[in-house]
């Protein structure tokens, strides 16, 4: 049965406040229609509801059913937090009630402002390690107009290691991972992906590591890495050798200074000394001898995730 039978019919051709949607539609059952692109689009058009106004009505059934005592004026600047867990953090901080809408705006905005400068007040730890971890290797933070998303793909041997990421910080999606065609040096390839919405908590992560349009890596970035994040990348980025017990990172994307910029960071903070390798006459690497390769192991073997163990010489589970 169509979830829109039942509404009353509208006298007006198309519905441009905010009271009106009120009046003639539940919010609430609006807001369960929308699940995903393009949803809101044909919503509005089906119902002759103006599609800026509708955005407001769905926000205002998030906010409402999550903190049900909240004055209707104020979810206008609270729907621009945009998780659950954000919003309950936000309430923590602030006594909404008592707060003028006017005073409540700045708030919010000197929240977000916050978020681009520590991630970590929303974020786990996991999830800020697994974003360290896969944008150093698959991932990529892209620019969304002002705000960033995080995107993540991989090849159908890591499916459940994607599927993984993305239980992770599914909070901060609307879609599932889906199925795409790429095509990769001539070669078609079938990729599993997906992205976050976007969001400011997002935009630390593309100031910390593109310039000028291109992933780099720094000793910063470096510096931040914990056992779980070194993990993450070496499962993106690292193959253990078949003739000989070697771990390799195929860094490819980072130029020979950063590529000592990495061999440093492992020589002062964990003791390795990988060997920078070059192939192809454009690509550089990073190879880790067969002791310090163990080693490596015995640093992030906890954290790599099981359909990955090939990545450390051992069997997936």
């Amino acid at each position: 049965m169509d979830k829109t039978e039942g509404y009353k019919a509208a006298n007006i051709s198309v519905f441009k406040t905010l009271d009106s949607v009120r009046e003639n539609y539940n919010l609430f059952e609006l807001a369960q229609q929308i699940n995903k692109t393009g949803d809101k689009k044909n919503l509005a058009k089906k119902l002759n509801i103006n599609r800026s106004v509708l955005s407001r009505a769905i926000d205002e059934a998030g906010i409402l059913s999550t903190f049900k005592l909240i004055n209707k004026s104020k979810v206008v600047p609270l729907a621009r937090l945009k998780t659950i867990k954000e919003r309950k953090l936000f309430f923590e901080k602030y006594d909404i009630n008592k707060l003028e809408c006017r005073r409540l705006y700045r708030l919010v905005k000197g929240w977000r402002t916050l978020l681009e400068k520590d991630p970590r007040v929303l974020l786990t730890k996991e999830q800020h390690d697994l974003i360290l971890g896969s944008t150093l290797g698959d991932a990529s933070i892209r620019q969304r107009n002002k705000n960033c998303s995080f995107r993540v793909g991989h090849t159908k041997q890591q499916e459940k290691y994607l599927n993984w990421k993305y239980r992770l910080v599914k909070e901060f999606t609307k879609l599932p991972p889906s199925w795409n065609i790429r095509k990769l040096n001539n070669h078609t390839i079938k990729t599993l992906e997906f992205s976050t919405f976007t969001h400011h908590v997002f935009n630390f992560y593309r100031k910390l590591f593109y310039k000028d349009g291109r992933k780099r890596v720094t000793r910063e970035i470096l510096n931040m890495l914990t056992p779980r994040s070194l993990a993450i990348w070496v499962c993106d980025d690292g193959s253990f050798g078949t003739s000989q017990p070697y771990i390799i990172l195929c860094t490819n994307a980072f130029s020979l200074q950063e590529h000592e910029t990495i061999k440093k960071y492992f020589e002062e903070i964990w003791g390795l000394s990988p060997t920078i390798g070059f192939r192809d006459k454009k690509y550089y690497y990073l190879r880790f001898k067969e002791k310090d390769t163990q080693k490596l192991i015995g640093i992030i073997k906890p954290f790599v995730h099981e359909s990955m163990k090939h990545k450390i010489g051992e069997k997936n589970e």
